[in-house]
């Protein structure tokens, strides 16, 4: 296994964790040639941890692969109520071979706590098991509006009475929490007159180079002026090759 690091000033160099498969863009191990890479912290992940969600029982860390040969997997499903299916990922299962207890790796480290200006000026959203929430009748995430499973972990503020699911926040808790953001780049005077920064978009809904709607998803963005150019359709990286758009250092 071999310590690598893709190069920040390259943003479409990224992959996807075989454990985790969310995006990565920072420290990783390869092995050989192979299309084999492991994010850094799922990599230093224990064999064994204790979960707030099932205080009981430690659980131990089982490989996808581990998974797909288990005759009884089919029954198996993430107790975070994620919807993935259960060999999808590499996962923590309970010890106690008597118990049925199985959660996602990229689910049992979702953060206790998370912060949301937007949402919530005065309160953190804290991780919630459905043992911890007793609220009756249909809600929904505050985010997409879409109808949640009242037991799948979510993120709740209980003064508020908003809930949402992780993925909703992407940065923290969704498919991006392991990318590295931030990075500046200097762009041609023609294409626009202030530099831009590599991050998601949040404030509008398509790539002003491109027009393709592209909220939620990486690319190079103005905050004075509320310009953004896109990863998605290249946009942004076709501008790096021709040397129109180039990192600070």
């Amino acid at each position: 296994m071999l310590l690598q690091s893709f190069d920040n000033l390259q943003p479409g160099n990224h992959q996807h964790c075989i454990a985790c498969r969310d995006y990565t863009n920072g420290l990783f191990y390869s092995y050989g040639e192979s299309s084999f890479k492991v994010d850094i912290k799922c990599a230093c992940m224990p064999d064994t941890i204790l979960h707030a969600a099932h205080p009981q029982h430690l659980l131990n860390h089982v490989t996808r692969w581990d998974l797909l040969g288990d005759v009884n997997s089919w029954r198996l499903t993430c107790a975070a109520g994620c919807d993935e299916h259960i060999t999808a990922y590499h996962c923590y299962r309970c010890s106690d071979s008597s118990c049925d207890f199985i959660v996602h790796v990229k689910c049992a480290v979702l953060p206790a706590s998370i912060s949301s200006r937007r949402w919530d000026e005065h309160h953190t959203l804290l991780l919630t098991y459905d043992a911890t929430l007793n609220r009756p009748g249909d809600f929904y995430c505050d985010q997409c509006e879409t109808q949640m499973n009242p037991r799948s972990w979510m993120y709740h503020c209980r003064p508020c009475d908003i809930s949402f699911h992780p993925k909703c926040f992407p940065t923290t808790s969704g498919e991006y929490r392991n990318m590295k953001l931030g990075q500046e780049y200097n762009v041609n005077a023609e294409t626009h007159p202030h530099p831009l920064t590599f991050q998601l978009l949040t404030t509008k809904l398509c790539c002003d180079s491109c027009g393709e709607k592209v909220h939620g998803e990486e690319g190079f963005y103005c905050a004075l002026c509320n310009f953004f150019i896109c990863r998605r359709y290249r946009c942004g990286e076709k501008m790096i090759e021709n040397g129109d758009m180039k990192a600070v250092d």
